[in-house]
């Protein structure tokens, strides 16, 4: 039986050090996930600039490891094509040493004054197993990226 003239104890007071670390806890989550979606977004921005870039260039040199110049040919600018007849750009390919596989070293994208280039770097193979860094220059041809200048 409970003594009748034991004075209640006061509630214990709570420490406000767990809803601050509660609530510090929830903050940090909120900004790595904020950093982490930033991250990803700007991750996939820089990947939608430059992936065009990148597949001209490479399907241009993977239609040279294919022998099929006509195909090159195509994928080359306008400003190019008035350089090269298509016979003077086979000529010219003939005379180079056979591509005989390629890697992807490195791409960038500009925008200056509203035109839009790149260069996109790979290492090509030729058939003698010699591997040469290659710098193709491209620019934006009615929306398509082509290769433009000294094709290879």
């Amino acid at each position: 039986m409970a003594n009748p003239y034991q004075v209640p104890q006061p509630p214990r007071q709570r420490s406000p050090w767990k809803t601050i670390l509660i609530v510090l806890g929830v903050v940090l989550v909120l900004c790595c996930a904020g950093a982490g979606f930033g991250g990803y977004r700007l991750f996939k921005g820089v990947q939608e600039a430059t992936e065009p870039a990148r597949t001209a260039a490479e399907t241009f040199v993977t239609n040279l490891e294919n022998g099929d110049t006509d195909a090159a040919y195509g994928l080359l600018c306008k400003a190019t094509q008035s350089n090269y007849t298509v016979q003077a750009f086979k000529d010219g390919v003939a005379k180079q040493p056979k591509i005989r596989s390629h890697s992807f070293g490195g791409v960038n994208v500009m925008n200056y004054n509203g035109k839009t280039s790149a260069t996109v770097t790979l290492i090509l193979t030729d058939d003698s197993g010699f591997t040469n860094r290659h710098t193709f220059p491209l620019v934006k041809d009615d929306g398509q990226w082509r290769v433009c200048g000294q094709p290879y």
